[in-house]
């Protein structure tokens, strides 16, 4: 697997500017993340609605479409592009609930891509930046097929560095304080990609996403940090692709250790400064 370099922050796209009253009734400016609508369509179809932070959008929807198994290597997409939002919500649409069109993910699959797997996929429905498993419908539709994965070992003082790598390349939360990361290491700690999000599910499939659309199959080689909790549906994803080590900064959820467990991945939580909890 080719490495992917690092991208360099740019916090401009993902933060807006908002005028806040301090303590005391100072006015001054405050950064805010952007949360905004991405439809993403595959083969002209709307597939699913998602907020997130604008920014590799195109990433979004290829780890987005692996993690759902409508793709399982790039040679399946023909194009993928992003078609702006061609206009601006207003604040009296806001105001009656609205949020704009939002921008557009354009996939383009070619006909060897499972069609049931995009039948399947297809719905309409809305994920919001804090959920990823929003619009399922059955409890059924929370199962994956996943890979088997090899395990490996890997020093923990070596995990326990891994989010201080990462911190430096995190210009969004170091911008606005209200943002998640994802971010890929060799298994021997060497940092290939992070990407931002205000949803944490959204970080990790953009940053799985690049792996694809480099020509990965699978990240068996590689760890998954995140910045916030280990929830179930990040644990599951990580699994999808294959990765066999997991890092986050917040606490694991027992779904989360219990799959993670079950399918050989090591699974280091709730790691800081003299803390770390490695599940067995």
């Amino acid at each position: 697997m080719v490495a992917t370099p690092i991208a360099q922050p740019n916090p401009g796209v993902g933060v807006r500017r908002v005028q806040v009253r301090k303590p005391g009734g100072v006015l001054v400016t405050d950064a805010v993340a952007v949360e905004a609508p991405l439809e993403i369509r595959v083969n002209g179809r709307p597939l699913v609605i998602t907020m997130r932070t604008p920014g590799h959008d195109e990433e979004l929807a290829a780890g987005f479409l692996f993690a759902e198994g409508v793709v399982t290597h790039a040679d399946q997409v023909v194009t993928i592009r992003t078609e702006p939002a061609s206009s601006q919500v207003t604040p009296e649409a806001l105001a009656e609930g609205k949020v704009g069109a939002g921008d557009r993910v354009m996939v383009e699959l070619r006909d060897s891509a499972d069609t049931a797997d995009i039948e399947r996929a297809q719905r309409d429905f809305r994920a919001t930046a804090a959920c990823g498993v929003c619009g399922k419908e059955s409890l059924e539709d929370l199962e994956q097929s996943l890979p088997s994965i090899a395990s490996i070992e890997v020093a923990t003082d070596l995990l326990a560095q891994l989010p201080d790598r990462m911190r430096p390349h995190q210009a969004l939360f170091e911008a606005t304080g209200g943002i998640h990361a994802a971010g890929l290491f060799t298994v021997e700690g060497d940092l290939l990609s992070v990407r931002e999000d205000i949803g944490r599910h959204n970080a990790v499939d953009k940053v799985i996403g690049r792996a694809v659309l480099d020509g990965a199959t699978s990240l068996d080689d590689r760890i998954l940090v995140v910045s916030g909790r280990a929830g179930f549906e990040l644990v599951q994803k990580a699994l999808k692709a294959a990765i066999p080590v997991m890092v986050s900064v917040g606490a694991a959820s027992s779904l989360a250790v219990e799959m993670a467990s079950a399918a050989g991945m090591t699974l280091y939580s709730f790691v800081g400064p003299g803390r770390g909890n490695l599940h067995l």
